[in-house]
């Protein structure tokens, strides 16, 4: 059974893939980056935060996996695509972009690192997690999305927003590549919109789904879908 490793966003675990998980087709190893959950804070950079995950993709010994990333951990599974290519079978992108931060939005987080620095974690989280949820999304999956947020530190949200701030666009990076991909956009999305959310796709496998940036923790099963049949055309070599 092939391997598919999870990496999940900004605030977030695994347990954004709770429901997920156990219906994927695959060997999941959905990873706590760096940071996040308890895990010790390390990187503050996009490339760190890759490095560690190749690393960890080594010690676990898995081969070639698949590695998909939720909107921070998209981000990371490009990184991973341009600059450890021959180690991956495919990549993609929930509710992610491959491109950089506009300078408006490097200027949010700037705000963001100095909200976090001021207010403390909670503030922050309470803040932020709502906003990346839709109008009519599930009030409990909000508050469980918050009550992980919890478990950040003020260092961990500053080094994943320097990291996210700071990376390069991998729009050329994921349209040029030979790995296949699948880019999985929510209509909902308040975040995003579709053309930022396919830029770099065209020659990759596409999916729209009537949810927000949360699509996984809303829709378990029909994201579950869209990726099992991504990973099964990759390996019949249909895409």
């Amino acid at each position: 059974m092939k391997s598919l490793v999870l990496l999940h966003g900004l605030c977030g675990s695994p347990q954004y893939f709770a429901q997920l998980e156990p219906l994927l087709d695959a060997e999941v190893h959905a990873f706590t980056l760096p940071g996040h959950a308890g895990m010790e804070v390390g990187p503050n950079t996009m490339d760190q935060f890759a490095d560690w995950v190749i690393e960890e993709i080594r010690l676990r010994d898995l081969d070639r996996p698949f590695v998909l990333g939720h909107s921070f951990g998209g981000y990371v599974a490009t990184n991973l695509v341009r600059r450890y290519t021959g180690e991956l079978s495919g990549f993609g992108l929930i509710h992610s972009t491959a491109a950089a931060d506009t300078e408006a939005a490097r200027e949010k987080r700037n705000g963001a690192i100095h909200q976090v620095i001021e207010e403390g974690v909670k503030p922050f989280i309470d803040g932020m997690i709502p906003n990346i949820f839709s109008n009519d999304s599930d009030p409990a999956l909000i508050q469980r999305a918050i009550a992980i947020g919890y478990e950040m530190t003020v260092e961990g949200i500053v080094n994943a927003q320097q990291a996210i701030r700071d990376r390069e666009d991998e729009v050329d990076t994921v349209e040029t590549t030979d790995l296949p991909g699948l880019f999985i956009y929510g209509s909902k999305d308040p975040n995003m919109n579709e053309e930022r959310a396919f830029l770099g796709a065209s020659r990759h496998t596409k999916a729209i789904v009537p949810f927000s940036h949360m699509g996984m923790m809303e829709a378990p099963e029909e994201e579950a879908k869209i990726v099992n049949e991504w990973m099964q055309e990759v390996e019949h070599g249909k895409v």
